[in-house]
């Protein structure tokens, strides 16, 4: 799934393109209500944490979430499009630029007046603002079930926004901090560190099209088997939570070697 920063990058991408342009044709696949009229114009492109918002003149807001599947392409009218046209479930043309959101699971319009909860306002602070609110993010943890796994944790976007499993894996592995971990258990300042760095993480990715954690890559995100950058014991991979969303991490430097069957280290995180 994408994450914060690929968001942020679409927004980046898109925004130039279509900001201040009026558009020729607004195509939203089965919205619940009508797009905006042809000759409306684009007021802004932004990302909020993974989802994408096209607001137009007076509040109107084509909406994305691309979960797994969903990618937003630009392309010049004419040019050959790099998927189908039966993909297609957002199409905006501006002028000779046409941006188009295909195979998205979740697309719809919400104009100004409309009376439903916007899924982008019951999320919390979008970590890849310059200056999140970690006060707020901190309030959020501490309402969640004190039994939740932190690394389940780290992928609710109601308690901070842009996190999913690559920088999930990232973070508790940079802080050292065993993903199994019960959120009751991890202490405040150990929490506020984990946002800050996955904050960091993410702000530090925005622009750039191949991710970099760890040198010139990922330290443990999709290298089970591998060695650990830190301390040269063997990566591992585990399934978490309801939807099974898979964690990389080090048992022998993130506190879990009795499940790695090495000797137990130090839990960080622990009050």
């Amino acid at each position: 799934m994408p994450e914060g920063d690929t968001l942020w990058n679409i927004a980046h991408r898109l925004g130039p393109l279509l900001q201040g342009r009026t558009a020729d044709e607004v195509h939203v696949h089965r919205p619940r209500y009508r797009p905006p009229a042809p000759g409306s114009l684009v007021e802004s492109v932004a990302a909020r944490g993974k989802h994408l918002l096209i607001t137009f003149e007076g509040g109107t807001v084509v909406h994305t979430h691309l979960q797994m599947s969903g990618q937003w392409h630009a392309y010049r009218v004419g040019e050959r499009w790099k998927d189908s046209p039966g993909a297609v479930r957002v199409r905006i043309r501006a002028g000779d630029i046409e941006a188009v959101c295909f195979r998205a699971p979740t697309v719809d319009v919400y104009p100004a007046a409309d009376p439903r909860p916007r899924p982008w306002d019951r999320i919390g602070p979008d970590l890849c603002d310059p200056e999140p609110d970690l006060d707020t993010v901190m309030v959020n943890l501490c309402a969640l079930d004190p039994d939740t796994e932190v690394a389940d944790a780290l992928l609710d976007q109601r308690v901070a926004a842009g996190i999913g499993n690559v920088y999930k894996s990232e973070t508790l592995w940079a802080c050292q901090v065993d993903p199994f971990l019960a959120v009751g258990d991890v202490d405040p300042g150990v929490g506020r560190d984990l946002y800050r760095t996955a904050s960091r993480l993410l702000r530090s990715n925005l622009g750039r099209s191949r991710r970099q954690t760890f040198g010139r890559g990922l330290a443990v995100y999709g290298r089970n088997g591998r060695d650990c950058p830190r301390c040269h014991r063997r990566l591992r991979i585990a399934r978490q939570g309801d939807l099974a969303r898979v964690t990389y991490w080090c048992a022998a430097c993130q506190g879990r070697g009795d499940v790695a069957g090495l000797s137990p280290g130090p839990a960080p995180g622990l009050r």
